[in-house]
């Protein structure tokens, strides 16, 4: 979608919270502990709902999660949304009941505070939730889950953008989470429709890497620190085990100390070069512009943000994971449009920093010793992930197909929505979003020609 101005702006606030990546963590979710994979279906038992994940994440689908909240904790929690502080809730789920999870609203400077004017009130009318199911009852899961987001899906009139970019990241054989949609009713109210995602933890990661997944997680914080308090400031798992994140900091230091010349024999040794060009195709397709491309920057700090790292524990291995894709797809693209930033490959005015928004500081991604050694270097190898995913999966035909199959789905329930889109600005979202993807492949492909 064409996004207006000032919503450009808004989401632009997340880069006010960047600059406190060094701090420690604001969550208030605590560690993740262990937990095995789902199994197949079946009714609700002591600790919890008994299931594969599959079930809830299935696209085909669209699952109602009802919620009974008192109503002393549901203003509580209404006129406190800032604070993203947990109320208990009951959930009935299909039959099943779950008499206590934690519920909370969620979201950062761009998909929670910016819904708040500068004298608190709530300006956006749906917000995103964080269900945690053993909050208060210890050893709860729900279809093998400790914690499932439920994003609103504000910045994106087709409803669309996590659907598609999730499947395209994950049928390009790249570690992302699933993703879903599903309705959420209070106290039997509608709230309205919802993008379920899945929750990048330690269960994340013993499902999907074959080393066991014990390894540290750690969210937005780049490989440009040369002490590990950065990265254990931004752990996901593993924070009550004394960690080391000395891997994170030979990893730093290796593409620091690296030139051009041995740059691409640095990163294969710390990544899978493949998986990370197949990585960056899509995310550049999608024109993922609020994700690692996106450099805020406070004083002499720039830091982006909307990713996780996974480092495994039996060799020196760096996994980068994708997350939050509700500002993908945009037509023109924004940051490049409105406010001037150069694309990722390219360095047009220089590395000083400029204003994008607010005072709030950008600078051209290209400037990024990673980034800009993997533009340099490793072009021909984008390129050619670049080249299979528009002949594969971005083909304009597989995508509008795509997006007619999800359109069928979600449009009784984006009508009966009494929290989003306008059925006919959502129709209307719909029908541009297919010219925006032809649009993005013209771009790209011409970027990419020889």
């Amino acid at each position: 979608m064409n996004m207006p101005y000032h919503s450009v702006a808004l989401n632009l606030c997340g880069a006010l919270a960047l600059a406190c990546v060094a701090c420690g963590s604001t969550s208030s979710d605590g560690a993740d502990g262990g937990n095995q994979p789902g199994v197949d279906a079946a009714p609700a038992v002591d600790g919890g709902v008994v299931g594969s994940p599959d079930y809830i994440f299935d696209e085909t689908e669209i699952r109602t999660y009802n919620l009974t909240i008192s109503d002393t904790d549901w203003t509580w929690l209404n006129d406190n949304a800032q604070l993203e502080e947990y109320v208990p809730a009951k959930l009935e789920f299909e039959g099943q009941v779950l008499d206590q999870i934690g519920v909370r609203y969620k979201g950062s400077f761009g998909s929670l505070f910016s819904c708040f004017d500068g004298e608190g009130n709530r300006i956006c009318p749906k917000l995103s939730f964080k269900f945690k199911f053993n909050k208060y009852v210890s050893g709860t899961k729900f279809y093998g889950q400790k914690k499932v987001n439920f994003h609103s899906m504000k910045s994106d009139s087709t409803q669309m953008h996590e659907a598609l970019g999730y499947t395209l990241y994950r049928n390009s054989n790249v570690y992302a989470p699933r993703s879903a949609y599903a309705k959420i009713t209070v106290n039997g109210e509608l709230i309205g429709l919802f993008s379920i995602v899945e929750a990048i933890s330690g269960r994340f990661t013993r499902e999907r890497f074959s080393d066991g997944g014990e390894g540290n997680l750690y969210k937005e914080i780049w490989p440009s620190y040369s002490t590990e308090q950065p990265y254990i400031n931004a752990l996901e798992t593993n924070e009550d085990e004394n960690p080391s994140a000395d891997k994170m900091v030979r990893f730093a230091g290796a593409i620091a100390a690296s030139t051009d010349a041995t740059f691409p024999g640095v990163l294969a040794q710390w990544m899978d070069v493949d998986a990370l060009m197949r990585q960056l195709a899509v995310d550049r397709l999608i024109d993922h512009w609020d994700g690692i491309v996106a450099w805020y920057c406070q004083g002499a700090t720039c830091t982006n943000h909307n990713y996780y790292w996974y480092e495994e524990t039996t060799q020196d291995r760096i996994w980068l994971i994708p997350w939050d894709l509700d500002n993908t797809f945009d037509e023109p693209s924004p940051i490049r449009t409105y406010f001037g930033m150069p694309d990722w490959d390219e360095l047009s005015r220089g590395c000083a920093p400029v204003e994008v928004f607010w005072g709030i500081m950008g600078s051209p991604p290209y400037c990024d010793d990673l980034i800009g050694k993997i533009v340099r270097t490793m072009w021909p190898q984008y390129v050619a992930a670049t080249q299979t995913l528009l002949d594969g999966d971005f083909r304009q035909s597989a995508l509008n197909a795509r997006i007619d199959t999800l359109a069928a789905l979600i449009r009784p329930e984006v009508a009966q929505d009494p929290n989003g889109p306008p059925l006919s600005e959502w129709e209307a979202a719909v029908a541009k979003l297919k010219n925006d993807i032809a649009a993005k492949r013209a771009y790209i492909q011409a970027k990419i020609a020889p």
